[in-house]
C-alpha cells in the first residue's frame, strides 16, 4: 500500500443516514463471512456501509477523498484511508478480494478509469458491489420531457442507464452475478397513506422502474 497524500477539496463530510434505501439493499449482495475476504468500501462516507457489513460480520476498510468523512468513520473504530478516486487507488496489483462502490461512481468524472483501478486492485474471481442512480427511470423521463435537467445535476456528474453501466463494467472485465436494483410505487404509497416502501424491481423492467441500480460483479479470471 502506498503513502497516502492529503486530497486538496472541500472538506465537508456527509450526514450519517443509514437508513437510505441502497445500502439496505447493496447489503443483500455482500458476500457471506467466509468468502468476503481482504475489501474495501470505495466512497464509505460516514461509514454507513461498513456498519451494516460489520453487522454480518464482514470486516473491512473505509476510504474516501473527504477527510472530515474519513474521521467520522475512524472515530468508530474502522480503519478508512483518504485518497482521491479520480486518481490512482492505493493498492496492489489483485491485492483486495472485494470492494463496495455505493453511490460514488456517478460523483468521479473518469468513471472508466475508477472501475479499471477496481479490476487491477481485485484477484481474478473478487467481487464488487456496485449501486448508481438510473438516469433513465420514469422521473428522470418525466424530468426530460417537461424541459429539466437531470435530477442532482452538478452533484452528479456522470448518468447511466442500465445498458451503459452493463458495457462500462463489461469491458472492464466484469460480469454480473447479482441484481438487487429497486424502486418505489408512487401511486401505492398515496392509497396506502404513507411513502411506499422500495422493492426489488424484476430484472425485465430494471432499465426504466430501478430508481437505483443495485449489481453484484465478479471480476474476470475466476
Amino acid at each position: 500500500m502506498s503513502a497516502l497524500t492529503p486530497v486538496p477539496t472541500k472538506d465537508h463530510a456527509r450526514a450519517h443516514r443509514p437508513e437510505r434505501s441502497w445500502y439496505a439493499f447493496a447489503a443483500r449482495l455482500l458476500p457471506g463471512k467466509t468468502s468476503a475476504g481482504r475489501w474495501v468500501d470505495l466512497g464509505c462516507g460516514a461509514g454507513e456501509m461498513l456498519e451494516l457489513a460489520t453487522e454480518r460480520g464482514l470486516n473491512g476498510w473505509g476510504l474516501d477523498r473527504v477527510h472530515s468523512s474519513a474521521i467520522l468513520s475512524s472515530a468508530e473504530g474502522r480503519c478508512t484511508l483518504v485518497a482521491d478516486m479520480e486518481r490512482s487507488l492505493p493498492f496492489a496489483d489483485g491485492s483486495l478480494d472485494g470492494a463496495v462502490l455505493v453511490e460514488t461512481i456517478e460523483h468521479i468524472v473518469r468513471a472508466e478509469q475508477l472501475i479499471d483501478e477496481v479490476a487491477r486492485v481485485l484477484r481474478p474471481g473478487g467481487w464488487l458491489v456496485l449501486t448508481t442512480p438510473n438516469v433513465a427511470h420514469l422521473n428522470y423521463r418525466v424530468r426530460a420531457l417537461t424541459g429539466h435537467a437531470p435530477k442532482q445535476e452538478g452533484y452528479h456528474l456522470r448518468f447511466f442507464t442500465r445498458r451503459t453501466l452493463a458495457r462500462l463494467v463489461r469491458e472492464r472485465g466484469f460480469r454480473v452475478d447479482g441484481y438487487a436494483s429497486y424502486g418505489r410505487l408512487p401511486l401505492l404509497g398515496r392509497l396506502l397513506g404513507h411513502r411506499a416502501p422500495p422493492f426489488v424491481v424484476p430484472r425485465a423492467f430494471e432499465g426504466i422502474l430501478a430508481k437505483h441500480f443495485v449489481w453484484r460483479l465478479t471480476r474476470a479470471g475466476s
